[in-house]
């Protein structure tokens, strides 16, 4: 009796057993179905990304911030530096992926449902196509050479012919960062804002044109000391020529920055009127130093409005977050170089808190850089003051000579 009570006990477990594995091979099963029938019908990456290059500008100007003609010219560049894509997935595809990623800040999940690949390629081919991006950094972000023109904007008759020596104009924004450090190390990635940022220094010149970018800095880092930094890892001025900069920089001959204690930002000239605008020479100079440093702000305001994933960076290991801030600037060169792009649906005020990296506001601050200013020697700012001066005197004395004030 004993032994047949076991024997139905066992063959009881042995149902529940079977009817729980039918159960979950059922379930597996409609997973499976459901997953199949919901992709049933829907197109590939490769034919999505070929409908939108045959559909208007405004299409992929939504999706990937450029014309179909750009797209296609950028797929030419990155082949032709070694961009290579295996299997059922193209050119472009990988080059959409990418650029969906940096425009609007996609993840990897987002881009595997949208391209219908795995997880696992996306990030594959995102950073083959980065890789290839950064071989173009050397033909697309360069230093002006000492045989560089003057630019337009400058040249004689223009009300800034006095700056003609100007290459361009220096600032530093702040990207929101991940950095791979403990707790205790991430304060120092906290900006005076209290966020975590890295910081970002550039040199752009009139056209709009990143020519320097230094990235990875942590965000309580001071400009003064990131410009010095770029210095010592070959950032260069050449004889006679000069970059602007605002008063979070000493002054120097080849960095000119405004004269402190006085009138600065463009707003505060706006609110005066027309015919009594200027008291002095020092007024009129930082005027017409604002105004043409001002194509920096203008620069990162379109370079974020552009790629949203530069508002809101996601958890990459922070060395992919450099490159991602890298490639941005490269592609925004890139449609410098093909203007085949409509910039006027992105902000170009350089709204997006430039005002984080820079500080003219307070003379603490600019004081504060220049007692803690480090190795700047007295000849270049002795130099830096006599150019500033000259230029202020050149200016005042124009508009003297036109019966202005």
């Amino acid at each position: 009796m004993p032994r047949n009570l076991d024997e139905n006990k066992r063959r009881k477990r042995q149902r529940k057993y079977l009817a729980a594995f039918w159960w979950y091979t059922a379930a597996v099963k409609c997973a499976i179905d459901w997953t199949y029938l919901r992709h049933e019908g829907e197109e590939s990456g490769a034919q999505r990304i070929t409908r939108h290059l045959r559909s208007r500008p405004s299409v992929c100007r939504n999706h990937y911030r450029m014309n179909p003609s750009n797209i296609r010219i950028l797929c030419d560049e990155l082949t032709a530096r070694g961009l290579e894509c295996k299997g059922d997935v193209i050119i472009e595809e990988c080059v959409a992926m990418f650029l969906q990623m940096l425009g609007h800040g996609y993840t990897m999940r987002n881009l595997a449902e949208d391209f219908q690949h795995s997880e696992e390629t996306v990030w594959r081919y995102i950073h083959l196509v980065m890789s290839a991006v950064k071989r173009m950094q050397r033909d697309y972000i360069k230093l002006p050479g000492p045989d560089a023109p003057v630019h337009p904007k400058l040249r004689q008759g223009s009300e800034y012919y006095a700056f003609k020596d100007a290459l361009g104009a220096i600032d530093g924004t702040h990207i929101p960062a991940f950095p791979d450090s403990h707790e205790e190390f991430k304060e120092r990635w906290r900006n005076r804002k209290g966020n975590v940022t890295q910081n970002v220094m550039a040199a752009v010149d009139f056209d709009g044109r990143f020519v320097a970018v230094l990235a990875g800095w942590e965000g309580s880092g001071q400009d003064s000391l990131i410009l010095r930094k770029a210095l010592e890892q070959g950032f260069t001025v050449p004889e006679g020529r000069y970059y602007l900069v605002d008063s979070g920089y000493a002054n120097t001959h080849q960095f000119l920055s405004p004269y402190r204690g006085m009138l600065y930002h463009l707003a505060s000239f706006r609110q005066r009127r027309m015919e009594n605008r200027y008291q002095n020479g020092e007024e009129l100079f930082n005027h017409r130093h604002a105004q043409l440093h001002n194509v920096v702000e203008k620069a990162f305001g379109i370079l974020k409005g552009r790629f949203r994933l530069l508002q809101n960076m996601h958890h990459y290991k922070y060395d992919f977050q450099i490159d991602i801030v890298l490639a941005c600037c490269v592609i925004h060169n890139f449609l410098i170089e093909h203007p085949n792009v409509d910039d006027d649906v992105y902000p170009e005020d350089g709204s997006s808190d430039e005002s984080d990296a820079s500080d003219t506001d307070g003379p603490s601050t600019s004081a504060g850089v220049h007692t803690r200013g480090t190795s700047t020697r007295r000849s270049d700012a002795e130099r830096g003051s006599e150019l500033r001066d000259k230029i202020r005197d050149l200016l005042w004395n124009s508009r003297c000579g036109h019966g202005e004030r």
